[in-house]
């Protein structure tokens, strides 16, 4: 049985979500659909905007390169006609920013902040977000370890744990 575009196109995604370099031919072989099509799809999801990157999950302290990560917490008085918006485009144009999302609960946005250092973390929070309009409060908490990080797990399991003698 022949997918439609919409089933073929979901399908693509799920491979490339899994693998972003996943060959054509393989994806074609997968699908049961000649390379052409997998490729013309993948053109037409990256023009329509649903394909928005092709990222790489990296593991930068296996090369020893140290950062400085926080999810803050953001108290927001909502613009009238715009909401959360404007406030929420202003704060994603900052390199430091890599995640912004407006949230229900207590706190009304949540940022995922990285910098060089807790210094520059600091730095963002006191120069940049809080003396924002419309800003009430913010709860910063810093990252001291990752376990999973975009779906990839960023630790290994060891067995270096002794046997208990029965």
């Amino acid at each position: 049985m022949k997918k439609d575009a919409k089933e073929l196109d979901t399908d693509i995604l799920k491979i490339l979500e899994e693998d972003a370099r996943a060959p054509v031919k393989d994806m074609a072989t997968m699908l049961a659909v000649d390379e052409k099509t997998i490729e013309a799809r993948i053109k037409e999801l990256k023009k329509a905007g649903v394909i928005r990157k092709f990222k790489t999950s990296i593991n930068w302290k296996k090369l020893g390169k140290s950062s400085a990560k926080a999810i803050i917490q953001v108290k927001v008085v909502p613009q009238e006609r715009a909401g959360f918006s404007r406030i929420c485009k202003e704060l994603s144009n900052d390199s430091r920013v890599k995640d912004v999302v407006v949230a229900s609960g207590e706190y009304d946005l949540m940022i995922w902040v990285e910098g060089e250092n807790i210094d520059e973390i600091s730095e963002f929070v006191t120069d940049k977000l809080a003396p924002k309009k419309g800003v009430t409060g913010t709860y910063t908490h810093i990252v001291l370890a990752e376990y999973k990080k975009d779906g990839v797990l960023f630790f290994e399991d060891k067995k270096d744990r002794l046997q208990v003698s029965p």
